[in-house]
């Protein structure tokens, strides 16, 4: 893609309309070869994570509640036989990429976009109309990050999650709605009229989803697996009814009295429109934990000396890092999303079975009484100078291991694996999918991305690679449950 303007906003009174003139920019830039690429590894993390989600319960019975809605419209429901409306397809899509703490992540916002980026893209492009242009969809995924990332820094960035909302969901309405109007726009062959970008995102605006609540409970945190769903359905409606001229919406969604910024970030942020386009801003997952661990995991690797020391040989650890870890991560690990979100499970957990062992924060294994052992001797402490330094762009954190013998091992990482700064390789993503084999989908990552990187393929044919490896998932899952229930006497 082609270089932004280079401009820094300063009238802050502006802000939404110079973003908005940026991003139909933005979507009407047909990409470049390293945007391209970018992009290729952002669609392959999240079918692979998307289809660690649908192992999980609750994309299970959400995916089963939309039967419902089945024939409302044209848009795969993931892992099922049936369509719907995209909105609703999306809202399993979105849940199922969330569900298993492995999708991307935009730093400066704490927020997880393709989740809802991807989930929006595909079923839009579903719908019954002439069949989308590659270029196209990737210009509308492209458009869909920028939004998310220059209207959440913009809005204060982590302010947000501070104040208690979940960026995912509540940016993830802007970032998607924009998504839903460019692929309809440039499908349909029209020019993007940042106008209604601003209309779509005063729709967003009446749509906020996601408390970080469930951060604060040890029992009740599915609900947060659902909060890219919840994004990515109403991003579509945002977009539906901006289409309706009698459904009028405000236009200044960032900077006004009662906007983005005033109800649910803080004090309104100047952003450079010239530092290149978000989806090289991007962090991916190599850990099934909260992004906030990962150094914490990778400075773990070098104190345990690549996690081979034994548990018993360690006296206490002692994490520290910002004060987000202190507000809301915690809580005692009493449910597969808690365990994942908590500090001292993650860091036992990691130490005990090593970071890739995904089914560490599976249910059946949070009682496991070398992990409750070595959770017992976790500490975390804010490291205020740290914290200036470098967050909220980088999720720098340090370790202190206390060993039994009386020596002690420090490490500090600034830049983990999967940030922009140290990039995960495609093969490194494809790794990711390893673990489903056992679920029935040995090798899909390999195939996924032999999908992907066809010169020749587009939406359709990166949807159908999809839709083919979860109907895989589904059926196996099916086919061990019965004859699980053909056992029992």
């Amino acid at each position: 893609m082609s270089d932004s303007m280079d401009i820094v906003i300063r009238d802050l009174a502006t802000t939404t309309v110079e973003i908005a003139r940026h991003v139909a920019t933005v979507a009407e830039t047909p990409p470049q070869a390293e945007d391209v690429e970018a992009l290729r590894r952002l669609l392959l993390d999240n079918f692979i994570v998307s289809l660690w989600g649908i192992t999980r319960p609750v994309t299970t019975e959400l995916a089963d509640w939309t039967a419902r809605f089945a024939g409302t419209g044209k848009s795969v429901v993931l892992g099922r036989d049936w369509t719907t409306d995209p909105s609703i397809a999306a809202l399993v899509h979105g849940t199922a990429a969330h569900a298993f703490e492995l999708d991307d992540t935009h730093n400066a916002t704490a927020s997880h976009p393709g989740s809802v980026i991807m989930a929006v893209a595909l079923a839009i492009a579903a719908e019954d109309d002439p069949p989308v242009a590659r270029e196209h969809f990737l210009q509308a995924i492209t458009a869909g990050y920028e939004t998310m990332a220059l209207l959440g820094e913009a809005a204060g960035g982590m302010s947000i999650v501070h104040r208690g909302f979940h960026p995912t969901s509540l940016l993830g309405t802007y970032g998607g709605a924009t998504t839903a109007l460019v692929l309809r726009a440039l499908r349909a062959g029209d020019r993007i009229d940042p106008v209604m970008l601003e209309t779509t995102w005063g729709h967003a605006l009446s749509q906020p989803s996601g408390s970080m609540q469930f951060s604060a409970e040890p029992e009740g945190g599915e609900v947060k697996r659902v909060h890219a769903g919840i994004g990515a359905h109403n991003a579509i409606r945002a977009a539906d009814f901006a289409a309706l001229p009698a459904v009028s919406a405000p236009r200044l969604a960032l900077e006004g009295t009662y906007g983005l910024a005033a109800c649910f970030g803080g004090e309104l942020t100047p952003v450079r429109l010239d530092r290149g386009p978000a989806i090289h801003q991007i962090s991916l997952k190599p850990y099934a934990c909260c992004r906030l661990f990962h150094s914490t995991i990778d400075a773990l690797r070098e104190v345990t000396d690549g996690f081979t020391m034994p548990a018993d040989n360690i006296r206490g650890v002692l994490v520290t890092g910002p004060r987000l870890i202190a507000e809301q991560h915690l809580t005692r690990a009493d449910s597969s999303m808690t365990a994942q979100y908590s500090c001292p499970f993650v860091v036992a957990a990691t130490i005990v079975h090593g970071p890739e062992r995904y089914d560490a924060y599976s249910e059946e294994n949070l009682g496991n009484l070398a992990v409750s052992s070595v959770v017992a001797k976790v500490r975390f402490e804010v490291d205020h100078a740290m914290e200036a330094e470098f967050y909220p762009e980088h999720f720098a954190t340090a370790v202190r291991l206390e060993l039994s013998d009386g020596s002690v091992r420090t490490a500090r990482v600034v830049d983990s694996v999967g940030t922009a700064e140290h990039p995960m390789s495609v093969d490194q993503i494809i790794a990711k999918a390893a673990g489903l084999a056992p679920a029935g989908a040995d090798g899909c990552g390999a195939r996924l991305a032999t999908a992907i990187w066809r010169a020749d393929a587009d939406p359709s044919a990166f949807a159908a690679a999809l839709w083919s490896e979860a109907r895989n998932l589904a059926a196996a899952r099916n086919l061990r449950g019965a004859a699980a229930h053909d056992s029992i006497p």
